[in-house]
């Protein structure tokens, strides 16, 4: 198999494992909504940092030079806060990660260097459980190269959204597993460089993290 069909088929793969990851959760959250849950359960409210770090993959799509697929790894930081009510939970969350995701071939070339988001969440909680749908804004930082094959590097605006499951470790420890989709808003513009010829690029990205976060508990329970 070619390097590109490799890249190909391991893209794909990263996409119905997405599928499988966002059908799971739907059902445990509609199972798990409008529930009153008792006193003694877990609270979620509350503060949160943590760290998270994963592996990611997408393509790139050049309106002169073609398609390129990209994967690679990322690792970050994340600080957010929830707001529990009843079996409702709600919050909202930011974070930033470095990326090592990287793919070329003979006409384009693309790395993602870092990226962040800014996202609310929503979702069911029952005791040491939650699950949650989150959408927001980010930001891509990226090299690629021009038609004329000038290298260029960019910060572009993005929209993200997603799945997760989070789960206690003990009363300030949560485990997190998350996917991501995220998309360029808009394209981006490649530098018209010495030919005088300018392209626009579009991308998405599906992100697959783990994280592990403390929370700040100053109601003790």
């Amino acid at each position: 198999m070619s390097s590109s069909g490799w890249k190909d088929a391991k893209l794909m793969r990263i996409r119905i494992a997405a599928v499988v990851f966002v059908t799971m959760c739907t059902g445990q959250m509609a199972l798990a909504g409008g529930i009153d849950v008792p006193p003694d359960f877990y609270d979620w409210t509350g503060v949160y940092v943590g760290a998270n770090a994963g592996y990611a993959g997408g393509s790139v799509t050049d309106s002169i030079t073609g398609t390129q697929s990209f994967t690679g790894a990322i690792a970050g930081g994340q600080i957010g806060a929830n707001l529990q009510y009843r079996s409702l939970l709600f919050g909202a969350e930011v974070d930033g990660d470095w990326s090592g995701q990287q793919g070329s071939n003979s006409s384009l070339s693309f790395n993602t260097r870092w990226l962040a988001t800014a996202r609310i969440r929503v979702g069911w909680a029952y005791d040491n459980i939650a699950y949650y749908a989150t959408g927001g804004a980010g930001y891509v930082h990226f090299s690629s190269n021009a038609p004329d094959g000038t290298a260029f590097t960019a910060t572009h605006t993005a929209w993200v959204a997603g799945l997760g499951q989070e789960s206690t470790i003990n009363r300030n420890l949560l485990l997190r597993f998350e996917v991501l989709y995220l998309s360029f808003l808009g394209n981006a513009t490649a530098p018209s460089g010495v030919t005088g010829v300018s392209s626009s690029q579009s991308m998405y990205d599906i992100i697959f993290r783990i994280g592990l976060n403390y929370k700040f508990d100053w109601q003790g329970k």
